[in-house]
């Protein structure tokens, strides 16, 4: 199997959380912080019919978050945007996952829904594939490039990855994923 052309995280990625998720979106926050990340690699949140502004803590310092109604406007705000995070539920993950597959800007996305049927995990996957994009679970928790970006509630929280050493650079990674990954 061929990997992709670019590296799947780095200090510079960028992220669309697709469902409003508070204590996922402030611990990627704090690692971002932890990390020395110049930019919060969240850059948008998708919360269907919600058009507000999420607001959370980089550091000391209060931020907002666009919330956008869908995933096309949201898409639309930032170009650097290459990773989708899937909160959806496991009744509309399956078609919320597609929509970040039929994104030419979007190349890995993170599916957190459990109960996927296996038939769809296997055509979400043979799409990913088929587009060269990359796919972790459905049933994941997250994962973690050390000292760049980390997915979701992947390690708990911000002490348990100082006291684990995952803020800083090196050559570590965690992905846990019960599903099918590309």
């Amino acid at each position: 199997m061929k990997r992709p052309e670019y590296q799947l995280f780095d200090k510079n990625t960028r992220a669309l959380i697709y469902g409003l998720q508070v204590n996922a979106i402030q611990r990627m926050l704090d690692f971002d912080f932890s990390c020395r990340r110049e930019t919060p690699s969240v850059a948008a949140i998708v919360d269907p019919g919600q058009t507000n502004a999420h607001k959370c803590f980089f550091g000391m310092k209060e931020i907002f978050i666009p919330i956008f109604p869908n995933f096309s406007e949201a898409i639309k705000s930032d170009p650097e945007v290459d990773v989708m995070i899937n909160f959806s539920s496991f009744r509309s993950a399956y078609e919320t996952t597609f929509e970040g597959l039929n994104s030419q800007q979007i190349k890995t996305i993170a599916v957190i829904a459990e109960g996927i049927p296996e038939r769809y995990a296997r055509q979400l996957r043979a799409v990913s594939l088929e587009r060269k994009k990359v796919i972790i679970g459905p049933a994941t928790v997250g994962g973690i490039t050390a000292g760049a970006f980390k997915i979701a509630n992947t390690g708990g929280t911000i002490d348990n990855i100082i006291a684990a050493k995952l803020h800083r650079p090196g050559s570590v990674g965690f992905v846990s994923s019960h599903g099918w990954s590309a």
